[in-house]
């Protein structure tokens, strides 16, 4: 802080005011298969000034509408028409709109829900075919341009881009600031933010965790000592001179002594230090401070140190209020950021896909190191499954009638080659493999290039008889099902006509 700088009208985060702020129905993808996509969001309707919400999307596919990244689901497992939206008296119904479409919806996992506004504003999960997660929610429509991109602060939710722009305006000054938030929430990757935008960037940033400062040895710590200051003192520059033309950032300011809180205030305000046992002088220090505790006297807190240190304010929202910035996050850390480099087989996409979706429904008390660090664990455990698979193909397979010879599990490619010499029998290809149905189906479920009856809609069937005729071998080869599931289908489908 520099002499004479005067502490102005504290600038604050808060929720958007609603009535002034336009509600948005959006849908954010939180994983895909191809990782570019996530994060890419889709507006599906707005609450008008009455209240009335008016849907600008009522049917999700295969191929549309597009998003924010210019692309429809893109996926394989989904129908071309996968689900509607509906309007109902409170809300908005979702419905599966074909029999073919692998569709979760919400904690309950079910096919179809309907959902009130207060229900949407909380936000509900989506899953489509084994491999893409959504979250859909009803927020205050932002600006992405209102958050600096540039910021270091990942998210794409409303909350995350009101955080990035009031980082970008915290930068522009050297007013203290206060970081407010949840342990977890992400209060360093701010306070670095701020310093990285700033017109201090070039110089230190000075990281103080007051918590682990002891108060015996804080006023030496943060202002400097003078050799035989105090018993066994040495000569010691201290945090503010080391912060000097740069930034200190002082986390878990709410542990501060408050022996030490006069002097940390007089700094402020003067822009000196006084040095234990020394001389006073100048520094031109820029002050970022975090808690995630209430600062005011009642907590210990001197008052008129809480609003030296709160020129301006951001709070920063815990991880269960921004749901939608899960798979950014997890992309975007460096922490994290390579865990999905070898999520190549379907399998592990759909284990991934099955972890994020039910990280949708947990509440994160940790925040956001909480959630990083459970990724960390489950990549982990897929890598512990996938050496114990490849071991366990060593293995000799044993029946009480018949000892076969060592065989190596099946690669997709060999269970997609061998499917399709087998005319898409599912019988005839677990015996050409020699595996049991059951553990065959689960194979089938996880490769994109390969479908089940369940995947064909009446719609694909009408469009390949208007091609290939009403021959079941034409039909089984256009369509990459068995003649037999054909067969089903077929009179399935007169059945409803």
């Amino acid at each position: 802080m520099r002499p004479g700088d005067k502490t102005r009208a504290p600038l604050r985060t808060g929720e958007p005011d609603q009535r002034a702020t336009p509600l948005q129905l959006k849908l954010t993808v939180v994983f895909h298969p191809d990782r570019a996509r996530i994060g890419a969001s889709l507006k599906l309707g707005a609450v008008n000034a009455s209240g009335v919400l008016h849907l600008d999307a009522t049917a999700l596919g295969r191929h549309g509408p597009l998003f924010t990244d210019g692309l429809g689901l893109n996926e394989p497992h989904i129908s071309r028409r996968a689900l509607t939206l509906k309007h109902h008296a409170r809300g908005v119904q979702l419905l599966n709109a074909s029999e073919a479409s692998y569709i979760q919806l919400g904690q309950e996992k079910t096919s179809s829900m309907s959902l009130s506004f207060s229900e949407l504003k909380r936000g509900v999960a989506i899953r489509f075919g084994h491999g893409v997660v959504f979250w859909l929610r009803l927020a205050a429509e932002v600006s992405e341009a209102a958050g600096d991109l540039s910021v270091a602060f990942a998210g794409v939710s409303p909350q995350a881009i009101n955080v990035r722009r009031l980082i970008s305006i915290a930068a522009l000054s050297d007013l203290p600031v206060l970081l407010r938030g949840e342990s977890g929430a992400g209060k360093e990757v701010a306070a670095t933010a701020i310093h990285a935008a700033s017109a201090r960037s070039a110089r230190r940033l000075v990281v103080l965790n007051m918590a682990a400062l002891p108060e015996t040895l804080a006023e030496a710590e943060l202002f400097g000592s003078a050799r035989g200051a105090f018993t066994g003192a040495e000569k010691r520059a201290g945090y503010f001179t080391e912060a000097d033309t740069g930034t200190l950032f002082l986390d878990e300011i709410g542990d501060l002594p408050m022996s030490v809180q006069p002097k940390l205030l007089r700094v402020l305000q003067t822009g000196e230090v006084q040095v234990v046992g020394g001389r006073p002088h100048e520094v031109d220090v820029r002050i970022v401070a975090a808690t995630d505790a209430d600062l005011d006297d009642t907590t210990g807190f001197k008052n008129a140190l809480f609003q030296r240190l709160s020129g301006i304010t951001i709070d920063l929202p815990p991880l269960r209020e921004r749901k939608e910035d899960l798979g950014v996050l997890l992309t975007s850390s460096g922490q994290t950021h390579a865990l999905l480099d070898n999520v190549r087989s379907s399998r592990d996409v759909a284990a991934w896909a099955s972890f994020m979706y039910d990280a949708l429904h947990q509440e994160w008390r940790g925040n956001v190191r909480e959630f990083l660090l459970s990724a960390q664990r489950f990549a982990l455990s897929l890598q512990f499954d996938e050496r114990n698979r490849i071991d366990q193909r060593q293995f000799t397979v044993h029946s009480q009638d018949d000892r076969r010879a060592d065989r190596e599990a099946p690669t997709d490619a060999d269970i997609e080659t061998v499917h399709e010499q087998s005319e898409f029998e599912i019988a005839e290809t677990a015996r050409r493999l020699g595996l049991s149905r059951g553990v065959l189906y689960g194979c089938l479920e996880a490769i994109p290039g390969i479908r089940l009856s369940v995947d064909c809609s009446d719609a694909e069937i009408q469009e390949a008889i208007a091609t290939v005729g009403r021959n079941l071998g034409a039909l089984s080869q256009a369509l990459r099902l068995s003649k037999a599931a054909i067969a089903s289908g077929l009179r399935l489908m007169e059945a409803r006509q």
